[in-house]
This record gives structure tokens, C-alpha cells and sequence, in this order.
């Protein structure tokens, strides 16, 4: 059985933004990555002290590998890994109002490298996409990790697995049935007869 790292966590909380099928690039000249963001209540505060001891192992085993030349607090980098919901974006806009009350983090995992498992809640592989959603309540565990690039350094967090804990309402909107949308086209019966007979 793998060892797991002390920079590593599995944290309980709401779904949003996920990418976890499909590695996609934010922009034309990134690399394609999986990745979701969770939202943690500020009233958890067991679970954000497992986060936080998480992050501090992170520092740690940062500054041993000689990542960081001294001690580094992530909560001023320019990306902290565990960031406030009630804040605004970096563009000074407001978050959406499930942000609020909530701590959050956003994981990733690279494009290139095999996908994160996404498991139900009996560990089974989720085979249809659409059960795990923007808005249902999951188990995710990631793991921690120090950085420096181009003069930027802080932690940032991996994405390693997501378990499927409970259903909740959909964020970005109610997902609409086909026959909420459409009816049936006048005439369609007649045409698919037509094409039959032609057949």
C-alpha cells in the first residue's frame, strides 16, 4: 500500500468548477490540465486545521529541498493554496455567492499524466460525467507542494482523487431536460415516413 505524504489531505466540501474528465488549457498557450476547486464552510475549522497542516508540511519539505531559501507564508504568495471565499477575484470582482462563508482551494493535475481517479461513494469508477457535477458535495484529496518560478513562489496544490459524497443543488444554473426546451417539429412523423419509403 502507497505511503502517504504528510503534505497530502482529503477534505470534505462542495464542487465547483470541475474539469475532472477532460485535461483543458485556460488559455491558447498553457499546457491542458485536469482540475476543480472545493469550497470548505469556515465553520469546518477541523478540517481547514487538517488543510492548514497540510500546507505547513509543504513549507517544510520546500525549504529542506532547498526550494526556498527561507521560511515562506503561502497566505501572502500571489496564488495562496487555501484562499478566502469572501474576498474578491484578483480582477477585484465578486466571487459567486456560494464562494461566501467558504475557504477554497484549487487543484490541478497535469493534462500529460494519467487522469485523477473519480470515484463514487463505494469507490467505484464514475463512468458517467454527468453524476459528479458543479454543486454536489465530495471527498477530495490533494497534495501540497512548494514552488518557484520566474521569481513566484508559494504552494500549490495538486489534484489527486475525487470521490462522489452527496448530490446538492447545481451551481451556474438548473440543467435543463430536452423537453423542457423543444417540442416536437411539425410535420417530423411525415418526413421520417417519407424517408422510409424512399428507402
Amino acid at each position: 500500500m502507497a505511503t502517504i505524504s504528510n503534505r497530502a489531505v482529503k477534505a470534505q466540501g462542495r464542487l465547483s468548477y470541475p474539469n475532472l474528465f477532460t485535461a483543458r488549457a485556460a488559455n491558447e498557450t498553457a499546457k491542458p490540465k485536469y482540475g476543480a476547486t472545493l469550497l470548505i464552510p469556515k465553520t469546518d475549522t477541523a478540517t481547514v486545521e487538517r488543510i492548514q497542516a497540510a500546507i505547513d508540511a509543504a513549507v517544510k519539505d520546500g525549504i529542506e529541498r532547498r526550494i526556498f531559501k527561507g521560511a515562506v507564508d503561502p497566505s501572502r504568495s500571489k496564488y495562496p493554496p487555501l484562499r478566502d471565499g469572501d474576498t474578491p477575484k484578483d480582477d477585484g470582482s465578486e466571487r459567486g455567492e456560494e464562494f461566501a462563508g467558504h475557504w477554497f482551494i484549487s487543484a490541478k493535475a497535469p493534462g500529460d499524466k494519467p487522469r485523477p481517479a473519480v470515484v463514487d461513494a463505494n469507490v467505484q469508477p464514475v463512468m458517467d460525467e454527468s453524476e459528479i457535477y458543479a454543486g454536489c458535495y465530495v471527498n477530495m484529496f490533494v497534495e501540497f507542494y512548494a514552488y518557484e518560478n520566474s521569481g513566484n513562489k508559494g504552494i500549490a496544490a495538486s489534484l489527486r482523487g475525487t470521490q462522489f459524497v452527496r448530490d446538492g443543488d447545481r451551481l451556474g444554473g438548473e440543467t435543463l431536460e430536452a423537453e423542457d426546451m423543444f417540442s416536437a417539429v411539425a410535420g417530423a412523423d411525415t418526413a421520417s415516413s417519407a424517408d422510409d419509403d424512399w428507402l
